[in-house]
This record gives C-alpha cells, structure tokens and sequence, in this order.
C-alpha cells in the first residue's frame, strides 16, 4: 500500500471517530435536553394547576365540584400552561391523577407509585390534597417518539454528510502532502538515472521543503562533479595528446632523414618524455590523493631546514632571471611531517613562482609560529597576479590562468592542486590570494602537532 492511500485511511478514520463521537454526543445531549425541559415545564404546569385548585378547593370546601365535572380538570390544567406552547399538548391531562389528602384517587388513571411525581394542594394552612403526574419517559407518546425519530434521521444524516466531506478532504490532504513525496521520487529516479540537470524549486517551508531544497542542493553537486569529471578527462586527454604529438612528429622526422639524428634533436626528445612522464606521475600522484591512497611517513623534522633546502636548489635558476628572493625563517620549526611530501610541496610552489614570475621580480618566503602553535608558511612572488575571479580555482584539477600560463612556460595545472591534498593530509588549509609584491600569496597553516 503506497503512502498516499496509507494517509487518506488515517486521516479518513481520524475525521470518522471524530464525526460519530460529535454526533452521538449531539443526539444524546439533545434527547437529554429535550426530556429535563419537558419535564421542567409539565412540573412548573402542574405547579401552577396545585395553586388554583387549592384557591378552589378553598372556595368550594371540598372535591366535589371536580368529581361533579371532571372536564373541568381539563380546562383548568389548560389555562394553568402557556396556551400557545401548549396547543399540542391539551392531551397530557390525561396522565394526571387527583388524590385526596390521604392520597386515595379521586380523578384520573392509576399509577405505580414509582412513576409519578406528587404536587401537594394546599388551602393556606393543610394539605388538603394531590396532584400526580408521571415522567415523560413513562408518558412519552407517539408524537414524541416521531419527534426524536426525526432528530435521529437528522444526525445520520448529518453524519453521512460528515462521511462524504471526511472523503474528499481526506484524499485532498494525502495528495497535497504526497505531492512532493512523489515529486522527490521522480526527481531522485532522475538523479539515478544520471538526469542531473532537473530541480525542484520548491517554496515550501516546512521539513519537505527543505528536503526539496537539500536534493536540489545535491542535484546541483552531482551536476558539477560530472561537469568537472568530464573537463578532468577531456583535458588529460588534451595534456597527454600534446607532448605524444611533439614526440610523434620529432621521431617521423628523424625517421624520414628530415631532421638528422644528432645529440641536440635526441635531447629534445628526451625533455619531451621527462614532460610526459612528470605529467603522468602527478595524475597518479593526484589520483592516490583523491582516493586517499597517497601514502605518508610521518616523523618530526625540521620545516625551516627543509625549506632552506629546497629554497638553495632553485637559488640558481631564480639568479639566472634575476629575482630576488627574501627569506624570514626560525632557527627551528619542529612539528611532525612527511619531509617527502612536504619537499614535493615546495617544489610545486618554487617551480610556480619561477616558470611565472616576470624577469627581475621577488620572491618572499617567510615560517611564523602563531599563537595557537600553528606554523604559518607564506610564499609571496611579485607580477604578474592573476584575475579575483581565478584565485578560488588555482587549486582545481588541470586549471591554468590562460593570461599568464601556456604550455611552453605553465605546466598541466596539477601541482597546486597536489600541494591542497598534501596539506589537507598534515591536517593544515592551503589558500591563495593576491600579494602586496603583485604576485599571488600563497598562505600555509600546519598544526604544530600534525599527525
């Protein structure tokens, strides 16, 4: 049984006990009603009828004018009642008796004394008599049996109309809160079927609005993953294609005698293949490091040393293009670390600052513990700077600022993104922003107590 049809039953047995509790509580309360005022009434009647017979009785000095002319009774106990109420009830003198002052029946039918009511009569000082009548469940005639016939007709019927409208609001309520629940089912089916495009949209604001809203937000995550997995395999394939193209058509040439075979053209090829092999390594190294696989050998060392190192290896290169580099470093800086990684890290962000810092620029590098015991590692270059736009996806997969990069300068646009994976492995954050030299600031936090 879906959820649609679970719902309407629920809430169509909801409305019914409550309709049925309504109306029985109706037609019992009104019965209820019906015989107090009834009863009320024919006593205050009665009541009215015992204060002028006893005046009479007064009068007379005895019975014998009503045992004379017992219709008198009936006239009597007609102008003692409201006589436009009591038009229909001329006939209820029927049930009274008149006993004597030592109760023995003067006028009217015998009754058990169980049920009836005495109304003592009175001439000022004695009881000089009575007045009885039965209760109305006793006395209760056909007209008034028709009557609360009528009302019980009146309220099964009101409970079929009760019964009709539980229906309708019922399957209105299930299809307004299954609408969305279908909704989400059809969209997920999408999602499943990798149908990423579709939303939702909804304005709801209640818990399935916002579980709308989440799948909607999930929708929009798995549209960007396969739009960037499908850029990830378009540009490794545009990455790899070139350098084979370069070595294809290196090699036809050798082979055709149109470029001879000398040490220079066999060194061109082999920087060819060491491009080629370095773009390889860094997808595999990248590809370990999004599925967590790129392994670490954590032990304390020393940062500052391993990046004086580092730093002494490109002096060289940096003089070459006269850029000056600057350096604020602690004499120690022990936390514990992965020097193979981290010296894979640094040469990621040195070779970056040397392939696209313009000739005679600066290079800062500076190491600051923080108070919380966090290390601090800058890395500032000076111009040329990259678009705000660029700086949150310097740090994507084989992404490259085509302004200042090119395949004859830049590299595959894998090394930053290396670098976020290893600092995320040493439990730090990676950030880019813009440099006051012109460049781009490169901003490392490791923990002191990095795994």
């Amino acid at each position: 049984m879906g959820i649609r049809n679970k719902l309407f039953l629920i809430f169509l047995g909801t409305f019914l006990v409550l309709i049925v509790a309504a109306s029985g509580f109706y037609y019992l309360s009104f019965v209820r009603s019906l015989d107090t005022y009834l009863d009320e009434r024919q006593q205050s009647q009665v009541e009215r009828l015992a204060d002028h017979l006893g005046t009479l009785y007064q009068q007379q000095g005895s019975w014998q004018f009503l045992r004379d002319d017992p219709r008198r009774l009936k006239r009597l106990y007609w102008l003692a009642g409201d006589r436009e109420e009591d038009k229909d009830d001329r006939g209820n003198h029927r049930h009274l008796q008149l006993l004597d002052a030592h109760k023995r029946v003067l006028i009217g039918p015998p009754a058990p004394a169980k049920y009836r009511i005495d109304v003592p009569i009175q001439d000022g000082r004695h009881t000089v008599g009575y007045l009885t009548y039965p209760d109305q469940e006793a006395i209760r005639d056909k007209l008034d049996r028709r009557f609360i016939g009528r009302q019980l007709r009146f309220a099964l019927w009101m409970l079929s109309v009760g019964l009709g409208l539980s229906l309708l609001v019922s399957w209105l309520l299930a299809r307004h809160l299954v609408a969305p629940i279908l909704a989400l089912s059809h969209h997920t089916r999408e999602l499943q079927e990798g149908d990423y495009s579709s939303r939702l949209a909804s304005n709801r604001r209640d818990e399935l609005g916002t579980l709308t809203r989440q799948v909607d937000q999930l929708a929009e995550r798995l549209d960007q993953g396969q739009q960037a997995r499908q850029r990830w395999f378009s540009d490794i394939a545009h990455e790899l294609r070139t350098p084979v193209a370069i070595l294809q058509g290196e090699l036809e040439a050798l082979c055709d005698g149109i470029r001879p075979l000398n040490q220079e053209n066999l060194k061109g090829l082999e920087s060819e293949v060491a491009q080629l092999t370095h773009l390889i390594n860094d997808l595999h190294d990248l590809a370990l490091a999004d599925g967590g696989n790129l392994r670490y050998q954590f032990r304390q060392e020393d940062l500052s040393s391993l990046i004086e190192d580092v730093l002494d290896s490109y002096r060289g290169a940096f003089a070459q293009r006269e850029i000056t580099c600057r350096t604020t470093l602690p004499d120690q800086a022990l936390l514990q670390q992965d020097p193979v990684r981290l010296r894979q890290l640094l040469d990621n962000l040195f070779q970056n600052s040397l392939k696209y810092t313009a000739d005679g620029g600066e290079l800062a590098v500076s190491l600051t513990r923080q108070k919380d015991d966090t290390w601090l590692l800058t890395v500032d270059d000076s111009a040329p700077g990259v678009p705000d736009d660029a700086l949150p996806k310097l740090f994507d997969h084989l992404y490259r600022v085509e302004s200042s990069r090119n395949r004859r300068t830049g590299g595959a646009g894998l090394g930053l993104a290396i670098c976020q994976r290893i600092v995320e492995a040493h439990g730090g954050t990676l950030h880019a922003q813009h440099s006051p030299l012109g460049g781009v600031h490169i901003q490392i936090s490791l923990p002191g107590d990095a795994p």
